[in-house]
């Protein structure tokens, strides 16, 4: 069986969600390909760079067309069985012209987080929904990688007979990145994601400032990403420090010297972050915002806080307390080994590619 990935700009938590689905080695029957864009995507891949494909393009309408037409000539060269589209645009850019053209393959869609949960107008959010109603048409099914994106696909009038629940999952084995460096005897707080207004980094730098303890320090990987989120300057502090991107397989050195990582969402379709934090024995600290308290047992594996009373989030980082993160990081890790494994995930998906799975 030929899956084909399609994905607009990979990397992140989306290229983090491809490489799992890839890593199946119980399942030799399954060959996996792969077209993303060349620009703004992960170009380290382990697996045949054979069955790679990437295509010119940055996002702007314009450049729409040029990118449908580069995916479908990848699509005739593999003649996949299955075409999985990662993410919004992606799903635009396999979907829309199977309103045209005959559709000799199962379609499956994860939106990565649904566009019509962001915050933007009614308008917008009315907009984006009636679009992914629409494309749904030709859709065989959509995966949701938890109940809070589950009952938003539904509520927002997706017909339920194309809805999946597949929870994320990843691998349980750790990364041999030793330890990076961190400065002794504070508080290493850890930001991993794209600038950008969903993940919520501008909010955290702001009311960051505002704790006045000067023994917390905040590392921050990711980098300012295209669209219309303001640029975030990247410029060190005698408390923060940016560290641009870092390869994932080098980014378990943070997560095994950090003493928790945090997530301020303003939207979160699932939260991967978290899940990899806490297998590395770290709690996390994340906005009651999306799917986030599902990751949570407030008090116990980490702490949640009202996004929309941010001197709560002041008075936290005031309060935390290096011993009893530790201590939280332990009970992640059990939450962890208990609930989010990715052989689980991929079986599911596995039984999905085939049509076999529970509607």
């Amino acid at each position: 069986m030929k899956v084909l990935h399609v994905g607009e700009y990979v990397q992140g938590g989306v290229a983090t969600y491809i490489r799992t689905l890839l890593d199946h080695p119980d399942y030799p029957e399954i060959e996996d390909y792969l077209v993303c864009s060349d620009y703004n995507s992960d170009h380290s891949w382990k697996f045949p760079e054979d069955r790679i494909y990437y295509y010119p393009y940055k996002r702007t309408l314009g450049n729409i067309p040029n990118a449908i037409k580069a995916i479908y000539r990848v699509v005739k060269h593999v003649k996949p069985d299955v075409i999985y589209c990662h993410s919004t645009w992606a799903g635009l850019f396999v979907r829309l012209p199977l309103f045209f053209l005959p559709k000799h393959c199962r379609i499956i869609y994860n939106a990565h987080g649904w566009a019509f949960l962001r915050d933007t107008t009614s308008l917008k959010k009315a907009l984006y929904a009636l679009i992914e109603r629409v494309l749904s048409i030709r859709t065989d099914a959509i995966v949701n990688v938890s109940d809070y994106e589950y009952r938003a696909a539904k509520n927002a009038g997706i017909s339920k007979k194309r809805l999946r629940l597949i929870f994320s999952g990843i691998s349980s084995a750790k990364g041999e990145t030793p330890p990076i460096e961190l400065p002794k005897g504070v508080i290493n707080l850890l930001f991993v994601g794209r600038f950008d207004a969903p993940k919520g980094i501008d909010y955290l730098l702001e009311h960051f400032s505002k704790c006045k303890r000067k023994d917390i320090h905040l590392f921050v990987i990711g980098d300012n990403v295209v669209g219309d989120s303001e640029k975030i300057p990247m410029i060190d502090t005698e408390k923060i420090t940016f560290c641009g991107w870092i390869p994932h397989d080098k980014l378990d050195g943070y997560y095994k010297s950090c003493d928790a990582v945090i997530m301020p969402s303003r939207w979160e379709a699932f939260g991967l972050v978290g899940v990899e934090a806490m297998k590395y024995g770290k709690p996390i600290i994340v906005s009651n915002r999306g799917a986030l308290p599902e990751l949570v047992e407030d008090g116990e594996n980490g702490y949640i806080f009202p996004f929309d009373s941010p001197d709560v989030l002041t008075h936290l980082l005031s309060g935390l307390d290096k011993e009893k993160l530790a201590d939280m990081g332990r009970k992640a890790e059990k939450i962890f080994q208990k609930k989010y494994q990715m052989e689980r995930m991929i079986e599911e998906s596995i039984r999905l590619y085939e049509g076999k799975d529970k509607k």
